[in-house]
């Protein structure tokens, strides 16, 4: 018997990149109201952020046992930390647990790897996925533009999108 939300998560492939583009961008819409729009590129991705997003991420997907795309999560690894940069479903899959399933998946494969931390961004005003990444463990680190900038030695400078606050998952104890 299948679990009701089982989801088996694999490395992408390129040609996955567009069925992960179409998840990025069909929530798009939620962030106009906040979004500064100048970062509207990273929700509206086009077939240039493709090439070069797959170069520079590991990306995953995660499917159901019916092969039904649900949702991706990218890693990158930076000394001790992971940088979850894409943690998207399709809007049809919000609110199942698959999210938090794509965030397990990480954890492992970041622990895995012995990183000593995740690390997101998220913009405060994206209540659904800031209540689903305190509701993991997730906690916010930083919220002022220059710090976050300026962490690590400018880790997650190009990364950065106004407003958006610096949450942390400790892997070890």
């Amino acid at each position: 018997m299948l679990k009701k939300h089982a989801l088996e998560i694999k490395p992408a492939t390129r040609k996955d990149m567009d069925t992960i583009a179409q998840f990025i961008r069909s929530s798009a819409r939620w962030y106009e109201p906040f979004l500064d729009e100048k970062d509207l590129d990273e929700h509206y991705v086009d077939d240039t952020w493709k090439e070069e997003n797959f170069k520079k991420r590991d990306f995953y997907i995660g499917k159901t046992p019916k092969e039904e795309d649900v949702g991706t999560i990218s890693l990158q690894f930076f000394d001790d930390v992971t940088y979850l940069g894409y943690i998207y479903l399709h809007t049809d899959h919000v609110g199942k647990g698959f999210g938090h399933k794509l965030i397990d998946h990480a954890k492992e494969v970041s622990k895995d790897k012995g990183q000593k931390e995740m690390v997101l961004i998220a913009h405060p005003e994206a209540k659904w996925a800031v209540k689903a990444y305190e509701k993991y463990g997730f906690e916010r680190y930083m919220t002022e533009k220059e710090k976050i900038i300026n962490w690590k030695d400018g880790l997650l400078e190009s990364y950065y999108e106004e407003g958006f606050h610096l949450y942390r998952y400790p892997l070890t104890a």
